[in-house]
């Protein structure tokens, strides 16, 4: 099963790939928003590249697990997405994926304003590596 993560920000959606069998997430790229039709298109894109089978979309649930104005937006960008798209999308709490991101970024030793756009990408990795885990039972 091919996967296609995404970490759906206001201004940026960050874009990984992973599957079942290599049981690892890599961050992709970086979509900048613009317009709904102009992030589906990217997203059909990335899932025709990788031939995703299934969208994982990052649920930013609030602390203590309520869902906030910022969950609830990227349930209405999954729930869209998932239709005109014709493709399931699954949600996954995505607390204290950022910070985990930020981590890596650090770690890897990427600094700019590069880096930082690529921080997306490497939070949507975190968000489908953490789904890949939990499914498959699999820990690095």
């Amino acid at each position: 099963m091919r996967y296609l993560g995404l970490d759906v920000g206001g201004r940026r959606i960050g874009v990984a790939t992973g599957d079942s069998a290599v049981r690892l997430a890599t961050p992709v790229d970086v979509i900048v928003r613009s317009s709904f039709e102009g992030d589906a298109k990217a997203v059909a894109a990335w899932i025709k590249r990788y031939g995703a089978e299934r969208l994982v979309i990052g649920l930013p649930r609030n602390m203590n697990g309520t869902v906030g104005p910022q969950a609830r937006a990227a349930q209405a960008f999954g729930d869209q997405i998932g239709r005109l798209l014709n493709v399931p999308v699954i949600f996954w709490d995505e607390r204290l994926s950022t910070v985990e991101a930020t981590r890596q970024k650090h770690e890897s030793g990427a600094k700019g304003k590069k880096a930082r756009r690529h921080l997306d990408a490497i939070a949507a990795a975190v968000i489908l590596q953490d789904f890949i885990e939990d499914q498959f039972n699999f820990k690095y």
